[in-house]
């Protein structure tokens, strides 16, 4: 018997797409999704990324999808799951959810408790989500970060079930092949370009740091895979510092270009200042490269095991980062094994994992 699965979510990206394609083709559930918005100037895939399941765009009157809403009470659905909870349209169907007693689930990444919001909107919106957390079936947090953020903010640790972001394990070639005598040896950041959140100033910073404490460190390449507001201060940042014949810009890639990209690398940097659960760092740890990464970034405390499948520094440290890149360059051998154990630590959490916790959820288990 097919249990039939609508999930709610801002935008589709190449994670939860994934994650769809996988659902829809288990025969037990009937999933249909519903996106807040078809385009996200953020992140403009022209990748397909609605291929291989159901899915339809809000249309709004009023802030509010009425189709949905009107779903929602005609009980057309087994199970609602709710990723996000900050529209219009997403408020009315959880409260309306609540109060009919039908079956819903949150999904999380990492909230921010520390968002500056006007007295009266926090409060509100403190006791409306200690409201919904009583009434949903579970809530589901990304990792570790949003399941002790969840418990802070009052949900019943009963309810919390931990579900991360799912890479095509499928996608990634194992980088088992690496050679101890690597003439280039090639650093690799994916994500957004905006200082103020990634960072990749500070890892620029830090390479120059890595660069003049030591003179005959070897040969590094350092590629920075991304668009956004800083690449050309970046850019700039790179030519001021002395680093064009090391670090490149490269701008926007497609999904099947950064896999490229990071099958050709052997580290991967991510210095975020803030950054709830980059999945960035779980398709690295796919490829087989340990991470670098900040104690700010909510999948690096998640995944991240320091000296055995990567290194952890304190966000915006440039002296500290700086250290681990020297490490990296050399001491390369133990690098290698740090990227097969890596890979290890992805292949814990297979899609597999993902069906597997939503059957649970629907059926209550």
């Amino acid at each position: 018997m097919h249990s039939r699965l609508l999930w709610i979510c801002s935008t589709l990206t190449p994670y939860n797409s994934f994650l769809f394609r996988a659902l829809h083709s288990e025969s037990q559930f009937d999933l249909n999704v519903v996106i807040s918005k078809k385009y996200d100037p953020r992140h403009p895939w022209d990748t397909d990324l609605g291929s291989g399941f159901i899915v339809r765009s809000m249309r709004k009157f009023l802030w509010i999808d009425w189709k949905l809403v009107g779903e929602v009470i005609k009980r057309n659905t087994d199970m609602v799951v709710i990723a996000g909870w900050n529209t219009p349209t997403v408020i009315l169907v959880s409260g309306l959810l609540a109060i009919l007693g039908l079956p819903f689930a949150l999904w999380t990444d990492t909230p921010d408790l520390n968002a500056d919001r006007k007295l009266f909107k926090s409060i509100l919106r403190t006791r409306w989500l200690w409201w919904i957390f009583q009434h949903a079936r579970v809530v589901m947090g990304t990792g570790d970060p949003a399941i002790k953020a969840l418990q802070t903010m009052g949900c019943p640790t009963h309810k919390i079930v931990k579900f991360p972001f799912f890479v095509d394990l499928g996608h990634y070639d194992k980088q088992s092949g690496y050679r101890n005598d690597v003439k280039i040896k090639r650093f690799v950041s994916v994500g957004r370009v905006e200082n103020a959140v990634k960072a990749h100033d500070i890892a620029i910073q830090a390479f120059a740091r890595m660069q003049n404490n030591n003179d005959f460190i070897g040969e590094w390449e350092y590629i920075v895979v991304g668009s956004g507001p800083d690449v050309d201060n970046l850019r700039e940042l790179v030519t001021a510092l002395g680093l064009s014949d090391h670090v490149i810009v490269t701008g926007w890639m497609e999904p099947n270009e950064v896999r490229k990209i990071l099958g050709q690398a052997h580290v991967f940097v991510h210095p975020s200042l803030r950054d709830a659960y980059p999945a960035a760092v779980l398709e690295a740890m796919a490829v087989g490269l340990p991470v670098i990464g900040s104690n700010a970034s909510g999948s690096v405390i998640d995944r991240v095991i320091h000296q055995e499948n990567g290194m952890i520094h304190t966000a915006g440290d440039v002296s500290e980062l700086a250290d681990h890149l020297e490490w990296s360059m050399i001491n390369f051998e133990k690098i290698i094994d740090m990227g097969r154990a890596a890979r290890v630590t992805a292949e814990t959490w297979p899609v597999s994992k993902a069906i597997e916790i939503i059957h649970g959820v629907v059926s209550g288990q």
